[in-house]
């Protein structure tokens, strides 16, 4: 009796991770939909110029603050979000493919790619100019400007990468440490790019809420085919174990 009960024990187990996997997947495209919404709610009201007054006040309110220790140390923030982004993106791919596995790494590398067009995609249809004659321009800074490709790629690339590398983290207060310092680049980034002169604030918003919106996407697509959680794919053995 004791191998059909350990059988029934094993399902029962099987069932329990896979609808943690599912909760999971909700949360992701949740996550992503309402980042979407806020997107699109702020794409319009830029489009419309309605936030043309706040932009302008944020740029000079931010750029009382500058200093020479300042401007030096999100000169070294922009240069790390933008100059190193694709050495970042390479590194964080080959990592996640050898810790968690190819498949996780490939889908790593389709969100980043993804973004990137979306990004190039945004920019055209919006075509919306830089900030000019408000504030200096520290950082070299060319095209359009809405939403923030470096504010979007920070996201993706830096965000994402080290959400997914960090599971493979025993300690859980080194996971969040690692995560909270993940999140302070990537809003650093985003301020950089106003600071610096190459943005409007609405226009890292944007990239911030884009970026999300891809990476939670691609967290609710590769959960949903199990390459992140392979505790989905156990099965029950002829001797009623999990592998």
């Amino acid at each position: 009796m004791s191998a059909p009960v350990t059988v029934v024990n094993a399902r029962g187990e099987i069932y329990r991770r896979t609808k943690f996997v599912q909760r999971v997947d909700l949360f992701a495209a949740g996550f992503a939909l309402v980042a979407l919404v806020l997107f699109s709610i702020l794409t319009a009201l830029v489009i419309a110029g309605r936030t043309a007054i706040i932009d302008h006040d944020l740029i000079l309110s931010l750029r009382a603050s500058a200093s020479p220790v300042l401007t030096a140390a999100l000169l070294a923030v922009t240069f790390a979000s933008g100059k190193l982004a694709i050495p970042a993106a390479t590194l964080f791919a080959l990592l996640i493919s050898r810790r968690d596995g190819w498949r996780t790494g490939w889908y790593y590398v389709a969100a980043c790619v993804t973004a990137q067009l979306l990004n190039a995609i945004l920019k055209l249809e919006i075509h919306r100019a830089r900030p000019h004659g408000i504030s200096p321009k520290l950082t070299a800074a060319g095209g359009l400007a809405y939403p923030s490709a470096d504010a979007m790629m920070a996201v993706v690339i830096f965000g994402l990468g080290t959400l997914v590398l960090s599971r493979t983290i025993a300690s859980a207060g080194s996971r969040r440490a690692v995560r909270c310092v993940a999140v302070i680049f990537v809003v650093a980034a985003a301020i950089a790019r106003v600071y610096l002169g190459a943005h409007w604030p609405s226009d890292v918003l944007g990239g911030l809420l884009a970026g999300v919106t891809c990476a939670a996407l691609w967290v609710a697509i590769a959960r949903s085919d199990g390459a992140t959680l392979r505790a989905s794919q156990s099965q029950v053995t002829e001797s009623g174990e999990l592998t």
